[in-house]
């Protein structure tokens, strides 16, 4: 590509997602743009469709806010694959218009746009923390290791798969109020960015999800109960050199993906990119080796329709 719409040298907060689409949707017309809902502060909760087929394939991305890396990648690989099916090109073996017309493909760049731009410290965001008072005067810094929405609540932990067993294991940690991490909410589906995945998917029925966050270079899926999810995660572990793990079960609790394979028993992935300082997110000068590694494992779920 010539001339590049997605930056690697700017924080990636929910007004550049904004600005980049508005800039995606003039080059490429064929990018089709919604909304699955809005955040607390009244944010859109942005969807992308790329391609046309049966077969619906949906990524998502900063379920936790400190993870804003994660809308970054998967933005580069929008930029990408438009670019391609524009030109006409394959990526590598991969037929790009052929998985266009027999793959759907639904992004939610970013599920908690609240929670990424207050550890981003926008300042328009961090005034509005009278929704939460209880880190008053911890200052700004504080905010870097944040993973909640505003709220305090922490998103991927409030899916209705296993909730009340996620809750007994966090308050055995001592979390049992809102705060920067871990809170699971007062019940599933507290939260306005849950509710609006919830219906989304339910809408949709996809046929697979990915969920990116980060960090451990780790590809968590369900194939011990479903051979295509197992097929393809050894197949994103060839080509990304990240592990492949099974979790045991009472680890996985109230996670988007654990809802959705419950749900559907249809493949569900986790994908946590790159490494660095714990509970910081990845530094921008990685974004670039980060897409790289994972850069196969998109085309990979789009074209294995014909195994589904």
């Amino acid at each position: 590509m010539e001339k590049k719409i997605i930056k690697l040298n700017q924080e990636y907060t929910s007004r550049v997602l904004t600005n980049d689409i508005l800039f995606l949707q003039y080059e490429f017309p064929e990018l089709e743009v919604g909304r699955i809902g809005t955040s607390l502060l009244g944010e859109n909760i942005p969807f992308l469709k790329l391609g046309k087929g049966q077969y619906k394939v949906m990524i998502n991305a900063s379920h936790h806010a400190n993870e804003w890396m994660t809308s970054l990648i998967v933005m580069l690989f929008v930029e990408k694959y438009l670019w391609l099916h524009k030109q006409k090109k394959n990526y590598k073996t991969y037929d790009c218009n052929d998985i266009w017309n027999k793959t759907s493909l639904y992004i939610v760049p970013m599920v908690n746009p609240d929670g990424v731009n207050l550890s981003l410290q926008e300042n328009r965001v961090l005034h509005e923390m009278e929704y939460c008072k209880l880190w008053e005067n911890k200052g700004k810094d504080f905010f870097k290791r944040w993973k909640a929405n505003i709220r305090g609540v922490d998103l991927n932990l409030n899916y209705p798969a296993g909730w009340e067993i996620a809750r007994k294991n966090k308050e055995k940690k001592g979390v049992t109020k809102p705060g920067p991490r871990d809170y699971v909410g007062p019940n599933p589906l507290s939260e306005k960015e849950t509710i609006a995945m919830y219906q989304f998917t339910k809408i949709h029925s996809f046929d697979l999800t990915i969920s990116l966050h980060s960090q451990g270079k780790e590809i968590y899926g369900n194939g011990k109960k479903n051979a295509k999810a197992k097929k393809l995660a050894k197949l994103f572990e060839t080509v990304s050199g990240y592990h492949y793990t099974e979790p045991e079960y009472a680890s996985s609790f109230a996670g988007y993906k654990d809802w959705f394979v419950s749900t559907y028993s249809k493949p569900g992935f986790t994908i946590e990119i790159g490494k660095g300082e714990e509970g910081v997110c990845l530094p921008l000068e990685q974004a670039k080796e980060i897409y790289e590694e994972i850069e196969e494992i998109f085309f990979i779920a789009l074209d294995e329709v014909d195994e589904a």
